[in-house]
This record gives C-alpha cells, sequence and structure tokens, in this order.
C-alpha cells in the first residue's frame, strides 16, 4: 500500500515511522525519488497497513502526531472532505472556508467543543479526527454549512444530535445495567 504526502510533512513522519512500526506490525519504507511511502504488513494484516495509511495521511494533512496515532485505534477515523466537489469558483471557497471557520473561529471551535473531532481546515479541504460516531456529526455540521445553512441551524442541530447521543448513552448504560 503506497501513500503520498506533502514535502514538508515528510521528515515528521519519517521521524515517527519507527514508533509506527512498532506499534502496528509493519514496515515502512520510503522511496526519496517519487516520495511515496510504502506501508507492508509484516504479518499479512492488511488492515493494520490500512490504519497505518490514515495515520500517514492526518500527519500528511497537518494533525499533530498525538492526534493522528489515535487513528490506530478502531474508535476514531479521519476524513477530508475536498471543496472543489462543491464549487471551483476561487470566491465561493473562501466564502465556505469563511462559514465553517466562521468570526473569529467560533463555528469550528463550537463544532469541536459539541464533537470533540479535531477540525482543520486548509486550502481547497477540511480534515476531521475523532471518534467515529461524533466524527458523522461533525462531518454534516460542516456539509450543512457547505450546503448555505444559517449558523443558528447548525448549532442546532449540533445541539441536537449531543443530547441525542447522551440519551442513547443512558439508554445503553441502563441496558448493561439489568
Amino acid at each position: 500500500m503506497y501513500v503520498t504526502v506533502p514535502d514538508e510533512r515528510l521528515d515528521l513522519i519519517k521521524t515517527l515511522s519507527k514508533r509506527i512500526e512498532e506499534i502496528s506490525n509493519t514496515t515502512i519504507n520510503f522511496d526519496e525519488v517519487t516520495k511515496q511511502i510504502r506501508v507492508i504488513p509484516k504479518d499479512n494484516n492488511s488492515y493494520n497497513a490500512m490504519k497505518v495509511i490514515s495515520v500517514i495521511n492526518a500527519l500528511g494533512f497537518g494533525f499533530e502526531p498525538n492526534d493522528a496515532m489515535r487513528l490506530m485505534s478502531d474508535d476514531y477515523g479521519l476524513e477530508i472532505i475536498n471543496l472543489k466537489e462543491f464549487t471551483n469558483s476561487v470566491n465561493s471557497l473562501r466564502r465556505i472556508k469563511g462559514r465553517v471557520i466562521g468570526e473569529k473561529g467560533k463555528t469550528k471551535r463550537t463544532i469541536e467543543e459539541y464533537t470533540g473531532v479535531i477540525v482543520l481546515v486548509k486550502d481547497h479541504e477540511i480534515g476531521l479526527l475523532g471518534n467515529i460516531e461524533q466524527l458523522s456529526i461533525a462531518k454534516r455540521a460542516i456539509e450543512l454549512l457547505i450546503e448555505g445553512k444559517e449558523h443558528n441551524t447548525v448549532y442546532k442541530y449540533l445541539d441536537k444530535a449531543e443530547r441525542y447521543a447522551m440519551l442513547s448513552n443512558v439508554n445503553r448504560n441502563l441496558k448493561e445495567g439489568l
């Protein structure tokens, strides 16, 4: 399995590669000419290799190493939203990014606080890293913003999703206690 990352993140990944190999039981090879990173499972467990690819993609996108390493757990996931799929206009792209970030970062911060998902906004992409269950909520909130929904509508969606998740946890705990 191969993956590429931006040149400016390659040294970081090389530095972390031994730690990642030990945790995942994989071998990571770097091709200096093509700038490709190859992940080879040592025990024919391609699932672990796919997790390592996710970690490398997260590091390449710009997530912090400790956050990216959470992707080795089955409970965490990475989503990259390509904003070019929604618009090809530079002005529209700028507007969408502004809507997701919000005034003084309020919208981005609100999504992160409600869901616990880390949100990174880059040139034409938005990266999300977090708990699988919360990841879909954060992604939907961003999709609502991209679709042009009012911020207040998105905040209400997040509030409703949080209340639903809390009720689900209470019901699950009650069932386990019986």
